[in-house]
């Protein structure tokens, strides 16, 4: 009872501070040169890393989970810390790139040719990202080189702030719609010749149209929606993703194009995209989101020995899985470096 009390008395608190913060962020950080934008994303992911003792415990089981015992302690905090920097980077971006967006954008990302020559070729299409690199940078940057696209966000707190920082990312013409109930709206959109962004590499129970693939040799729930749309509508998937360059910089990678083809079920497709976004992850670990819980549920037929210390057996049905995950996120609470709240593209 106590804890509860302590948690509605937290999430009181924490609005108004939130609110404050965000202010603070908008009027402050546009005006920063790029050197000094590194420098103050350098000292948040620090700061962060110093005080964030369950991220980087989830970080360093997730890093295990993907390398084993060739992760040594030190390249494993090297990796750690600098995942922390690129996730800074990425969040003080989305207030520096809402001031003279156009051209900031012009300026800072390039494309590798042959992602704009795919798009062109193969509009329109469902490109899909994970969280890696700068992933709230890539839809910008796709409308910003002329093609237009629609992205589906999570909700980020309340409403009204996931509203607030919806308008930001929409400055030029980035088409953005709600999770819940997106579906429609995006069959739409590709049946009218304009591409879609997704990011899927979040957890998605089964119940909520996933489906459970392999990645780096353990299960997670992944969203079957760009298979499907894939399927239904034969349109390609191509995914692409964001380097992040010493001097602030990003470009535009290519990851693997998936032209529709009857004969490879949905399930089949997922597990390839994930494959894909393994390769890639597997090359650029500190470039991904590492203190996401991403391994969370271990199905009946595993063996728990394999997963990291967060993960718990999958319950048997809906409410009791809504249950135990709510009780875990009020028990957790978002922060600066939650990826619960970092779920547009």
């Amino acid at each position: 009872m106590a804890s509860k009390k302590v948690r509605i008395i937290y999430r009181k608190v924490r609005w108004p501070i939130e609110w404050f913060l965000i202010g603070l962020a908008q009027l402050i950080i546009p005006p920063l040169s790029l050197g000094a934008l590194l420098r103050l994303a350098h000292w948040i992911a620090d700061t962060a890393y110093l005080f964030d003792r369950r991220g980087k415990a989830i970080a360093a089981a997730n890093l295990h989970v993907m390398f084993g015992a060739r992760m040594t302690p030190t390249r494993e905090r090297a990796l750690i810390r600098r995942s922390y920097r690129n996730m800074a980077r990425v969040m003080v971006n989305v207030f520096w790139m809402s001031r003279d967006t156009l051209n900031r954008i012009r300026d800072q990302v390039s494309f590798d040719p042959s992602v704009l020559e795919a798009l062109h070729t193969h509009r329109p299409a469902i490109t899909v990202s994970a969280h890696l690199g700068n992933w709230e940078i890539l839809s910008q940057a796709v409308v910003a080189s002329g093609i237009p696209i629609m992205s589906v966000a999570k909700l980020i707190g309340s409403p009204e702030m996931t509203a607030r920082l919806t308008a930001m990312r929409s400055t030029i013409g980035q088409q953005i719609v709600p999770a819940d109930g997106a579906l429609r709206r995006l069959m739409y959109t590709l049946k009218h010749d304009t591409c879609i962004g997704l990011l899927v590499d979040q957890h998605t129970h089964t119940w909520d149209g996933g489906t459970w693939v392999k990645m780096f040799g353990l299960s997670v729930g992944i969203s079957l929606a760009p298979a499907a749309l894939s399927r239904k509508l034969r349109v390609p998937i191509l995914f692409a993703w964001s380097r992040p360059l010493k001097d602030g910089r990003y470009r535009i990678e290519p990851g693997e194009i998936f032209l529709p083809d009857p004969a490879v079920d949905d399930q089949t497709r997922t597990q390839q995209l994930i494959a894909a976004f393994e390769r890639v992850i597997r090359r650029h670990p500190s470039l991904w989101c590492l203190n996401y819980r991403r391994w969370r549920h271990i199905l009946p037929d595993d063996d728990p020995a394999l997963y990291p210390f967060y993960a718990r057996p999958l319950r048997r049905t809906k409410a009791e899985e809504e249950a135990e995950e709510k009780a875990e996120e009020e028990a957790e609470g978002d922060h600066l470096f939650s990826p619960n709240a970092k779920s547009s593209k």
